[in-house]
């Protein structure tokens, strides 16, 4: 039943190979192999039977330009093999490989390396260093009592030391008192 189907199936698909006989054309004929080679002398003999004449053509000057052409090859020839570049070099296959194990067998050099965090490390301690150190002699100095006074004009300090001094500041102004000065220096005039 399905060898019926198949063959509506192809006569729909494909008419022309419906036609087509089923048998295997492909033969070759009886005693084909046996009578071979007296097929094949016999038409070598035909073909010189036939006649001697040459189909081969030798080009115009052949003869006379044959020696500088084979020289001319023979030089290019030498020539290609000294700098192809594609030649093996002499053992080549019988040393790689010793040459291979010998360079990877080789101990790498050793050496200190410092590391770049510590650089970087030490760079920011040392501008933390400079920025903190600026910062606090800055600071100092303007918050010194030194530095405090002399920003206040003399007239000031005048004013306020005869406005503010009486009888038990004296031993205080004595002893902060420099030696190079005079009495007259101390010489206020309280009429003002």
């Amino acid at each position: 039943m399905k060898s019926e189907d198949e063959n509506m199936e192809l006569e729909k698909e494909g008419p022309f190979l419906a036609k087509l006989s089923r048998e295997n054309s492909f033969k070759t004929p009886e005693g084909y192999f046996e009578n071979l080679p007296e097929q094949v002398l016999s038409q070598i003999k035909l073909d010189k039977l036939a006649g001697n004449e040459t189909h081969f053509k030798v080009p115009v000057d052949y003869f006379e330009n044959l020696g500088h052409k084979i020289q001319s090859e023979v030089y290019l020839d030498s020539i290609k093999t000294e700098n192809d570049g594609f030649n093996v070099p002499a053992n080549y296959f019988s040393d790689s490989q010793k040459s291979i194990q010998n360079s990877v067998n080789i101990k790498p050099k050793t050496s200190k390396v410092i590391g770049l965090h510590f650089i970087r490390y030490a760079a920011a301690a040392c501008i933390l260093l400079t920025t903190s150190l600026g910062i606090y002699f800055n600071v100092k100095n303007e918050t010194s009592l030194d530095s405090q006074l002399s920003k206040i004009p003399a007239k000031e300090i005048e004013s306020y030391l005869n406005q503010h001094t009486d009888g038990n500041d004296l031993p205080m102004l004595i002893d902060n008192i420099d030696e190079n000065l005079s009495i007259d220096d101390f010489n206020v005039d309280k009429t003002n």
